[in-house]
């Protein structure tokens, strides 16, 4: 179904569902707009109450519907699931409201209904980066959500799964399977040296990704951390918002700091605010108690990430995205292993 056709009656029926809605009904909708994106749809719109709906409801609010599957049914993973399961234990912020998940089933996709933050939160226009004040409160978000799960005795449990050495060499072979046709489609476009790392990282023993054998200082990582997947106050006061955990999972809290840097920033600017915000980062990871993982050894997961960062323009060239969608980041991701010197970890 459309998001476009939703009803008044569909709506009070997930939000009762959800426990969102405890009384009362949505007696009306008016679609202001639908946006497909490449994985999902994302339908805005305006929600009218009847009178005995409690007084907080939000009247504007996001369906999100992905077009396919993003994960295996029952495995604990998936939008719906963290916001059903995970996301009560942080509440907003850093998370934006959750009026409604459900998972898919009952006709429908797996379908998350979330408040509308757009008349007073927004990001930069893409390309554009954050600036520093926006990048210190992304970098706060993701440490609210890192500092509440780091080595909880519950992960792996209730929240999320490890992975094994099995299942990480599983999914970065998987990956490293299209290295030779990546190549092959780039010719001269990629240079001789850039070659030469990929070939070395993807021919190792994947020790970057075996660092999450090891559960220190693992944590629930968004696993999307880009800038416009935050939400910062267009006034320039108050917190940043998360959205988008359709990607979550467990991992170091350094990987979603090396997704948002050194995958998307050309190296000038990434050699500017890099060491500042891992030290804001780590001042506040001190602040909540969490001192004993030092800051070197934040600096040592943050170099292995960012060898990690190199699977993502593989996997995106490997699912058909356009060039516009992965070389930048290739170009970045290349750029921040060589000036970390990031061979030593190979």
């Amino acid at each position: 179904m459309r998001n476009s056709s939703l009803t008044a009656a569909t709506l009070s029926d997930w939000l009762r569902r959800s426990g969102g809605l405890p009384a009362g009904a949505v007696t009306d909708i008016r679609v202001e707009q639908e946006i497909d994106t490449s994985i999902s749809t994302l339908t805005f719109l305006t929600a009218t109450y009847a009178a005995d709906v409690p007084a907080d409801m939000p009247p504007r609010l996001i369906v999100k519907s992905p077009h396919v599957p993003l994960k295996t049914p029952g495995d604990g993973s998936g939008e719906a699931h963290f916001y059903r399961s995970v996301a009560p234990l942080l509440g907003a912020p850093p998370l934006v409201r959750c009026i409604a998940a459900l998972d898919e089933g009952d006709g429908h996709p797996e379908t998350v209904v979330l408040e509308d933050l757009r008349g007073t939160h927004d990001h930069p226009s893409w390309p554009l980066p954050p600036s520093r004040a926006q990048c210190e409160l992304a970098l706060d978000a993701l440490l609210r959500v890192h500092a509440h799960w780091w080595e909880a005795p519950t992960l792996g449990h209730t929240v999320g799964r490890f992975h094994t050495a099995a299942s990480l060499t599983a999914m970065v072979q998987g990956i490293a399977a299209h290295l030779p046709a990546f190549i092959d489609a780039l010719g001269d476009a990629l240079t001789a040296a850039g070659r030469r790392v990929l070939e070395r990282v993807f021919g190792s023993s994947l020790q970057p990704w075996l660092r999450l054998t090891d559960r220190r200082a693992l944590t629930v990582a968004h696993g999307d951390a880009h800038t416009w997947n935050f939400l910062f106050p267009r006034s320039g006061e108050g917190p940043a918002f998360l959205i988008d955990w359709q990607l979550w999972h467990l991992d170091l809290g350094a990987r979603d700091l090396a997704f948002f840097m050194a995958l998307h920033w050309y190296p000038d600017r990434r050699r500017e605010l890099e060491a500042p915000l891992l030290k804001h980062y780590h001042r506040g990871l001190v602040a909540r108690g969490l001192g004993s993982y030092t800051f070197e050894e934040l600096w040592l997961d943050y170099r292995r990430c960012v060898v990690r960062n190199l699977t993502i323009p593989i996997l995106f060239w490997s699912r058909g995205m356009k060039p516009e969608g992965w070389w930048h980041r290739l170009e970045c991701a290349l750029a921040a292993y060589r000036d970390l010197g990031c061979d030593e970890l190979c």
